[in-house]
């Protein structure tokens, strides 16, 4: 499994889907999954810009893992966002027989952040919105990335800059290195 980090905005879901298009896995997005859920409560806290509680993101992220076949290699984009959610995937990732296998951690400038999710035309990607939501990316999640360091997790920064098939381009030589073919 690979986990995929970075802010809104980074290119997570388009990458994501590119290398499940191109090597064959699945791609679960939080976000996708709450979007689709039709839920009106969780689509309103999208809206708004809060995150969804940690009981109800772990159990659809279980629900989503426990449908994904164990032959099949995932990218989670999305997940974990705090170190609360860190740990528990931790936990129950051997009941779905899976391990972390590296992390994408996306290395995008604000000010592009903010370009691109202002163009997405999304009801979440308003300019309140978009500035709350990097907030809490800076100060709940970004920090997890140095507890998967001190577990010893591979993680690779990837520069989120420039077309979108060079940064393709940069994933797919990572991923190459740490996914037994």
């Amino acid at each position: 499994m690979i986990l995929f980090f970075g802010p809104p905005g980074s290119g997570k879901s388009v990458q994501g889907q590119l290398l499940v298009e191109r090597n064959g896995w699945k791609w679960l997005s939080t976000g996708q999954l709450f979007r689709d859920s039709k839920d009106p409560e969780m689509l309103e806290r999208l809206s708004t810009g809060e995150l969804i509680d940690d009981e109800l993101t772990n159990k659809i992220v279980n629900e989503a893992l426990g449908g994904v076949d164990t032959d099949n290699n995932v990218i989670l984009d999305g997940y974990p966002r705090n170190l609360a959610q860190a740990k528990w995937l931790e936990d129950h990732l051997p009941k779905h027989g899976r391990e972390i296998q590296a992390i994408i951690a996306f290395d995008t400038p604000e000010d592009e952040l903010v370009k691109r999710l202002s163009g997405r035309g999304r009801t979440e990607d308003s300019p309140a919105v978009i500035e709350k939501r990097l907030r809490i990316y800076h100060q709940n999640t970004k920090p997890i990335l140095d507890y998967y360091r001190e577990q010893g997790t591979n993680v690779i920064s990837i520069n989120g800059l420039g077309e979108v098939n060079e940064v393709h381009e940069r994933i797919q030589e990572a991923v190459e290195k740490c996914i037994p073919a």
